[in-house]
């Protein structure tokens, strides 16, 4: 390991593990996602992982590997994160959750193959250089996930409708907006949900967050 964080040898369950699914996709879910800490969630911890959860089965690609289920829990995180970001910072700049920091099974080897399908990268830099490899590496990361967030985002809101995105991004973080129910899964958000988060004259927050949903 020359620049990735070095997970702890058997990572503790982590909070992703209450986000019920398909009991199918439960391995491959688990995968991607144990070693994920709390502090890469921003606030409501468990209705964000059922969240991610939702919209990762929503996007997840049956042939693709473990990396590109990783990064697709981080790009799903980062669309949350920059969400909460409108109104007060720029989406485009915050700081997104690191994967190989936050302790998500991502190898060096894996993260480069990746980053390298859009960036020119020598990993014999890495020897030569290795904390500012380090850097540049985390750079790109940023930014692909910037860019892989924005196409996670435009890809939900052609599943679902922007309405529903909005509703369910709205809805995270937000005690009151909707009524927790041990009976049945946090999302899909039920017609009285989504109305009752979408109707009414929106504060001026909310109405930068539905433009931003729908740029």
């Amino acid at each position: 390991m020359l620049f990735s964080h070095v997970p702890d040898p058997e990572p503790a369950p982590g909070p992703a593990d209450t986000a019920a699914g398909e009991p199918a996709l439960d391995a491959r879910w688990r995968a991607a996602t144990t070693g994920w800490r709390s502090r890469s969630v921003d606030r409501d911890e468990q209705r964000t992982w059922a969240w991610v959860r939702h919209g990762w089965e929503a996007l997840l690609d049956p042939g693709a590997g473990r990396a590109a289920d990783v990064l697709l829990v981080a790009a799903l995180l980062a669309v949350q994160q920059r969400f909460l970001a409108v109104g007060t910072e720029d989406p485009d700049t915050v700081e997104l959750p690191d994967p190989r920091e936050d302790g998500a099974p991502l190898e060096d080897a894996e993260l480069l193959a990746v980053l390298g399908e859009h960036w020119e990268l020598d990993a014999a830099e890495a020897g030569e250089d290795p904390e500012g490899f380090a850097r540049l590496v985390g750079g790109f990361l940023q930014d692909h996930l910037t860019e892989r967030s924005d196409e996670v985002l435009a890809a939900l809101v052609e599943r679902w409708g922007a309405t529903t995105v909005f509703a369910q991004l709205w809805s995270l973080g937000r005690p009151g907006e909707v009524d927790a129910d041990p009976d049945r899964p946090a999302f899909p958000l039920s017609t009285d949900e989504i109305a009752w988060i979408v109707s009414g004259v929106p504060a001026p927050e909310k109405h930068l967050a539905w433009e931003w949903v729908n740029r």
